[in-house]
């Protein structure tokens, strides 16, 4: 199971190098200018699968991990603009539909993994050595696809997602802590059945961060 899991990665990571090329030369190329700060940051990450059954919301999460470098791009001296070129692990849990004698409802896990690329616009407010900020923007990301854990039967999740995020900073000098929060816009499950409910990715990231230059 392993060695197909690293398989399907390994094929899927083939297919996004051309659509992580462009944003990666953006991001070397904004580093070149002498106002632009670089850093990185790594961190836990909750990530659930959302929808909606029976008028009720379900959750069905997993814990992960979240890595990501970052650039700092100063628009005056209270905000900014801070992309990201981020590699998450994402999932969770889901349930669908079958009917026999009755409906019935079967519980589901998928986890795969996503490179994101929030553009975030950030607000920022000094106290002494400290400073806060506020933070949310876009962002879009490419997933792989890895068969469920569970189930015998077989559902393809959509890998592109657009989605909104916002956020929450403290820094002190060169090193920083964040929670952030992404809602994903585009419904996962690819093929459906009539009167299945929408699945839409969640994640919430807490992370420890380092900027290079200060």
């Amino acid at each position: 199971m392993l060695k197909n899991n690293v398989f399907l990665f390994i094929n899927s990571c083939n297919e996004m190098k051309k659509w992580i090329f462009l944003p990666v030369v953006m991001w070397l190329t904004l580093s070149l200018k002498a106002q632009v700060t670089l850093g990185a940051r790594a961190g836990i990450a909750y990530t659930s699968l959302t929808q909606t059954i029976n008028e009720e919301v379900t959750y069905g999460g997993r814990v992960g991990f979240n890595v990501a470098g970052l650039t700092d791009i100063p628009l005056s001296r209270y905000f900014s603009l801070r992309p990201e070129l981020s590699f998450i692990s994402q999932g969770g849990a889901y349930s669908l539909e079958f009917r026999e004698r009755e409906t019935l409802w079967q519980r589901y896990k998928r986890n795969y993994y996503a490179v994101q690329i929030p553009i975030n616009f950030t607000y920022k407010m000094y106290v002494n050595e400290w400073q806060f900020g506020v933070y949310g923007g876009p962002s879009a990301s490419l997933s792989t696809q890895v068969k469920e854990r569970e189930g015998s039967e077989e559902r393809r999740f959509r890998t592109f997602d657009i989605g909104i995020g916002a956020g929450f900073y403290v820094e002190r000098q060169n090193l920083f802590f964040t929670i952030y929060s992404n809602t994903g816009l585009v419904d996962r499950l690819e093929e459906k059945l009539p009167g299945e409910s929408h699945i839409y990715q969640n994640n919430v990231v807490f992370s420890f961060g380092y900027w290079f230059r200060k």
